[in-house]
């Protein structure tokens, strides 16, 4: 129970970081968690001098033998944010709710966003979820 409020804690604190920040728009993407298929929406909050730093909440529904919720806050530090092409490692939480189940991990991994226009951008992101489900995960979608 205490590591499950750690978790929840942690996530307080990077959402309300992003409350602070600028909104990059929405985004919504398909991907894969260890082979299983799934949908997500997300929606990201750019802080710093030059916008170099990241919040993002995502929300995602996958199908591991039951429909499952993730939820994960992750924190970006973007390599050449006034680039077209950037790059990003990243760190985070995760929280998996599948029927009366609920896990929770640390994520780490890294992206890349590329502009296809003013309006909208292209992400492809990869990172493993370490913790009680641990995982693979691989996203790729768009910013608009």
């Amino acid at each position: 129970m205490i590591n499950k409020l750690r978790y929840l804690f942690v996530l307080t604190i990077l959402c309300t970081a992003g409350a602070f920040a600028e909104p990059r728009g929405w985004g919504a993407g398909i991907g894969v968690f260890d082979s299983d298929f799934g949908i997500q929406v997300r929606k990201d909050f750019l802080f710093g001098k030059e916008l170099q730093y990241a919040v993002d909440l995502q929300a995602g529904l996958y199908n591991q033998n039951k429909w499952t919720t993730r939820l994960d806050a992750d924190f970006h530090y973007i390599f050449r944010a006034d680039s077209a092409f950037r790059l990003y490692p990243l760190a985070g939480v995760n929280l998996a709710i599948q029927s009366k189940y609920n896990r929770a991990g640390f994520n780490i991994g890294g992206g890349t966003t590329f502009d296809l226009n003013s309006e909208t951008c292209m992400f492809l992101e990869a990172k493993y979820v370490a913790g009680d489900w641990d995982g693979y995960a691989l996203t790729i979608g768009l910013y608009f």
